[in-house]
């Protein structure tokens, strides 16, 4: 549950845009030279933002310096991802393993094989980034799931990060 809230954050945090970018065009003069404004005239630095209070109840654990973000109640995930949830769950994935962000490729990934074990293309992400991430266990445990066609090119690709898979029979 916690490592499900850390992607949602993750991604929640991705989706908003970056604080646009203060830059000064025109310098700043020394306080000495001419033209510059008396030290009566400069701007104080602004004082730190205040620490939210703690929640009353003592229920939800206040992270200063960190946006706050309130989630609701509680959501079966797993009932809730089929059809185009499902698709853009396995994309997201595979964009995290382009990206070399194994750990959310493996978080995403293993969520969908929650609910479909039989996933090829979640299991060759699983074999792979584990593979790439040096687990060899996970590996070897989803390797096992995978068609004999994905286990021969999971075979090759795991060998060159020294992960290797016991000859099936």
């Amino acid at each position: 549950m916690i490592l499900a809230a850390g992607v949602y954050l993750f991604l929640a945090v991705r989706g908003q845009p970056a604080p646009p970018e203060i830059s000064q065009s025109t310098p700043v003069p020394h306080p000495g030279a001419p033209g510059a404004l008396p030290a009566a005239h400069h701007r104080p630095t602004p004082p730190p933002p205040p620490t939210p209070p703690p929640p009353s109840d003592n229920s939800v654990p206040v992270v200063t310096g960190v946006p706050q973000v309130i989630i609701g109640p509680p959501v079966d995930r797993e009932a809730a991802l089929e059809g185009p949830k499902l698709d853009a769950v396995m994309d997201e994935a595979n964009k995290a393993y382009d990206r070399s962000d194994f750990e959310i490729a493996k978080t995403l990934a293993g969520r969908v094989l929650g609910r479909d074990p039989t996933n090829v293309r979640m299991l060759r992400i699983m074999v792979s980034a584990s593979c790439q991430d040096g687990d060899a266990t996970s590996a070897q445990t989803h390797f096992r799931n995978l068609p004999p066609g994905d286990q021969s090119q999971m075979r090759t690709r795991c060998a060159r990060y020294g992960v290797t898979f016991p000859d099936t029979p």
